[in-house]
């Protein structure tokens, strides 16, 4: 279990998202579910399924004819999605205890995807700290792809 203070800046929050990507990079995917947990398994054991989400992404418009894909070191990506974006959402105080959330998109095979990876804080009870989780590896146009083909959406 990773742990952050309440008070870590946006730019704290983002190294920490940053090294766990580093991980993802490494392909240490055991590691990055022992220690992250991963809410969107798909009934699959945690490891495979950060791995599958990966493994399963597609872009005919990033990566044409590409069906083998593995996180890359982000400080080297380039090309692919022109406009890789990071957010960081803070919330209020509320029942769901979700205290903050990184939505940024993965580099893949060296480039920017548009894989888009969610991390989210919940607030311990004590309220001292804030667990750091891996919450999706989506991408949301594969998924609106994927249902007007065939009705359902499995990515």
């Amino acid at each position: 279990m990773i742990l952050v203070s309440p008070q870590a800046s946006d730019d704290e929050l983002l190294s920490i998202a940053r090294d766990w990507i580093d991980v993802l990079a490494g392909e240490d995917y055991s590691t990055v579910f022992a220690s992250l947990g991963y809410a969107v398994r798909f009934d699959e054991p945690g490891p495979d399924a950060i791995r599958n989400a990966i493994k399963r992404y597609r872009s005919s418009e990033y990566f044409p004819d590409v069906d083998n894909f593995v996180v890359s070191d982000w400080r080297f990506a380039r090309g692919g999605n022109p406009d890789p974006y990071i957010r960081i959402k803070r919330f209020k105080s509320n029942t769901l205890a979700i205290q903050c959330t990184i939505e940024m998109v993965l580099p893949l095979n060296g480039k920017w995807s548009d894989l888009e990876i969610d991390f989210v804080m919940f607030e311990r009870e004590s309220g001292n700290e804030w667990v750091f989780t891996l919450e999706d590896i989506v991408c949301t146009r594969q998924l609106q792809e994927e249902f007007e083909r065939t009705g359902t959406a499995t990515s």
